[in-house]
């Protein structure tokens, strides 16, 4: 129908939920009650927000804020359960099977930690969300760099980045704090060398960087 718009749509494009909306709701009652209509996309799993407006005589304006792909939990191939920065779960839908997020490995991937359009119920996975949404507001570069991370069994955090791929392994205390010195490390390279021209980069032991090439 030309008088429905739907605004705000990035990872799902607005015929998607609209053809999510006529399908679920009588014609007629897209123009008696728009809590129906807000109801029924608030059900969808990629919705955050949603606010519904007229304006006259019959056009009917749906803005919709997403949930956006933050990071894939893996789960074997074709398997992929996919987090946003909340943590939410969200449908691991053809439509953003190839975002370029982190993928959680060697996480507990048990399906029923994982309800479609709720918080994830893993405490490991929720303090690792936790920690790479504190990542990417400080070091957004970063964060879009890294293709995997994996806990070992000593709970230590592990990064591969996309390129090359480089390992940096972080431990599992003040890992923040050695984000930061990974990048003072990288600063004093200047133009040299990059991050992932190593093999890998300890990061474990005290005021130290630790390099293979």
């Amino acid at each position: 129908n030309s008088n429905i718009s739907i605004n705000g749509s990035s990872v799902l494009n607005s015929d998607y939920y609209l053809e999510y909306l006529v399908s679920s709701i009588d014609g007629e009652i897209f123009y008696s009650d728009p809590n129906i209509i807000l109801d029924k996309i608030y059900e969808h799993p990629f919705i955050k927000g949603a606010k519904v407006s007229y304006r006259y005589p019959d056009k009917i304006i749906l803005e919709i804020c997403e949930r956006i792909p933050f990071a894939r939990v893996n789960n074997g191939p074709d398997q992929m359960i996919m987090l946003d920065k909340d943590c939410f779960v969200i449908p691991n839908i053809e439509q953003v099977k190839n975002y370029s997020v982190p993928t959680l490995s060697k996480f507990n991937s048990d399906p029923e930690l994982y309800p479609i359009g709720e918080p994830a119920l893993s405490v490991k996975i929720k303090d690792t969300i936790d920690w790479l949404r504190s990542l990417n507001q400080k070091h957004p570069d970063l964060y879009h760099s890294i293709s995997e991370i994996f806990l070992t069994n000593n709970d230590e955090i592990n990064l591969i980045l996309a390129e090359n791929p480089t390992k940096i392994m972080l431990g599992n205390n003040n890992t923040h704090y050695k984000i930061d010195l990974l990048k003072a490390f990288e600063r004093t390279m200047g133009n040299k060398k990059e991050i992932t021209d190593f093999a890998y980069l300890d990061m474990r032991y005290n005021n130290q960087v630790v390099v293979k090439e």
